[in-house]
């Protein structure tokens, strides 16, 4: 009797086992279950941000593409904003080389003539004693301290006109154009490995030698002279390029934007100074030309 209770106890222990195995086991599927739903889950959020991580890279290759283009073009714009200004200062110095072509054609064609009589009255016998009598009337007809009549001044001032009609050329100033000139002068900084300053300005080329009729050698004389008594006799000679006469200083110990602005304030005085002598009117307009600017347009000089 006792064996059969202990069996039954130990079946019902068995089954007892089984059952908590069993619910164990349930539970440990249940848990997988969960696992597998929860890593499923994941798996689809890896994949979502994936895909997202995919179509943030694809949107960051297309806005550094963009970006590539957009600094390609303001380069482009750039190159080009820079020709354009390099071929409206060349434009500028044409447009005076051909104003001033014309202007020192006139001035070339009245001087030649002044000069030309001139020489002619000086070889006349008589031209002396009318000089003579012609100063000589100005002085009496300036003399305040002396009284004329006034029968006498009409007559004395018919007898200058009749000389001043004769030997005009020895006693009166030449003639000028009636023309403006106007030049524009531009000027510039090169601040690299070889420090200057560059001013340039559109003065038409004499094809024929330099003399007293040559405007442009005037003009160009006496903005050189005037430099060289500001700056000192380091001012180099200027030099034409393709028609443009440049001013290339070398600078030292200096900052090149202020000697590029006193070389143009002296060439600028200087050429006032001699247009004033020839009693030529002149309107000279200043600009200041960016250092790319003036690289590309006055390239030679840099090389040089």
């Amino acid at each position: 009797m006792s064996l059969l209770k202990d069996f039954l106890r130990i079946d019902a222990d068995r089954r007892g086992a089984h059952e908590l195995l069993r619910t164990e086991a349930t539970q440990r599927r249940a848990r997988i279950d969960e696992l597998s739903a929860e890593a499923k889950r994941r798996r689809d959020e890896i994949s979502m941000l994936e895909e997202g991580l995919i179509r943030l890279a694809d949107d960051i290759g297309r806005v550094e593409q963009e970006i590539l283009d957009i600094d390609r073009r303001r380069e482009e714009h750039d190159g080009d904003a820079r020709n354009r200004k390099a071929e409206a200062v060349r434009a500028r110095f044409a447009e005076d080389r051909k104003s001033g072509e014309k202007l020192g054609a006139d001035f070339r064609s009245l001087r030649a003539e002044f000069h030309a009589e001139r020489e002619r009255l000086i070889a006349q016998a008589d031209t002396g004693r009318m000089m003579d009598n012609y100063f000589q009337i100005e002085t009496f007809l300036k003399d305040s301290g002396q009284p004329i009549p006034d029968a006498a001044r009409k007559a004395l001032s018919k007898e200058r006109a009749d000389l001043l009609a004769r030997i005009g050329p020895l006693v009166a100033p030449p003639p000028s154009p009636d023309s403006i000139l106007r030049a524009t002068l531009a000027y510039a900084a090169l601040d690299d490995a070889s420090p200057r300053a560059l001013v340039a300005i559109g003065l038409a080329d004499q094809a024929e030698p330099c003399n007293v009729t040559d405007l442009a050698a005037t003009l160009l004389y006496g903005s050189y002279a005037a430099a060289v008594e500001r700056l000192g006799s380091g001012v180099p000679k200027p030099t034409r390029q393709d028609g443009v006469v440049v001013y290339d200083m070398p600078v030292s110990g200096r900052n090149p934007e202020e000697v590029a602005l006193e070389l143009f304030l002296a060439i600028e005085e200087g050429l006032k100074r001699a247009a004033n002598a020839i009693a030529v009117r002149c309107e000279l307009t200043g600009v200041f030309v960016e250092p790319q600017i003036a690289a590309a347009v006055f390239a030679s000089s840099r090389a040089s």
